[in-house]
């Protein structure tokens, strides 16, 4: 039992996370450890350009609106660290995919050979 999750709840979401994206890896044919790493340069390269924009975007609003600068910084910096949590969730999960399924695959492979 995990005293962070006693019920098991979040181990669950993130299951369920993983098989959607598992699903969606394989409906687009990721079918080797190669595109599964562009696929994850080409995510950290999206969420490096999403939080760039989402901080010159806070930095333009707070200098703009001063007044409510209060409310611009917070909510940029919550979008910023949703993308960060996002994108480091996604690397995991194709990860596990590469480990789980493709290197899997390629075990199988030199066996029956």
């Amino acid at each position: 039992m995990n005293l962070l999750d006693p019920l098991g709840r979040t181990k669950k979401r993130r299951q369920k996370e993983y098989e959607s994206l598992r699903a969606s890896l394989v409906q687009s044919g990721i079918t080797s450890s190669a595109q599964a790493e562009a696929l994850q340069i080409n995510v950290q390269q999206r969420g490096r350009w999403a939080i760039l924009v989402a901080l010159i975007l806070t930095i333009l609003l707070s200098v703009l609106f001063p007044e409510f600068k209060i409310i611009f910084i917070p909510v940029g910096a919550l979008f910023c660290f949703w993308v960060y949590k996002t994108i480091s969730n996604g690397r995991k999960y194709i990860q596990r995919y590469v480990n789980e399924e493709l290197n899997e695959d390629s075990g199988n492979n030199s066996i029956e050979e």
